[in-house]
């Protein structure tokens, strides 16, 4: 394989996607500003009452959800630099090989 398709395929395979995904996330945290904001308002009025419980619990999921996608960038950035590192003709001390 050529160093250009090589090139090309890495933006295909995970430049782009990655874009994609952040955008995505930014979309996200707006909509959790939005939310964060309503729930402002309805504390406010003391008005949460009966849906406390189910709000938690959607809370909790959401931040189980985060902390994996926190744990996935940080694998894909190691991966990454580890990638670099070995292409640059560096050693790998934390590796077995």
């Amino acid at each position: 394989m050529t160093e250009g398709s090589s090139a090309a395929n890495l933006e295909m395979a995970i430049v782009l996607p990655l874009g994609v995904i952040a955008h995505q996330l930014m979309r996200i945290e707006a909509d959790l500003r939005l939310l964060n904001m309503k729930a402002l308002d309805f504390a406010n009025a003391r008005e949460e009452g009966r849906h406390t419980g189910s709000i938690r619990e959607r809370l909790d999921n959401i931040n189980e959800v985060l902390d994996s996608i926190k744990g996935l960038v940080s694998d894909i950035e190691a991966d990454i630099q580890s990638r670099s590192r070995g292409s640059n003709g560096q050693s790998h001390p934390d590796r077995d090989d």
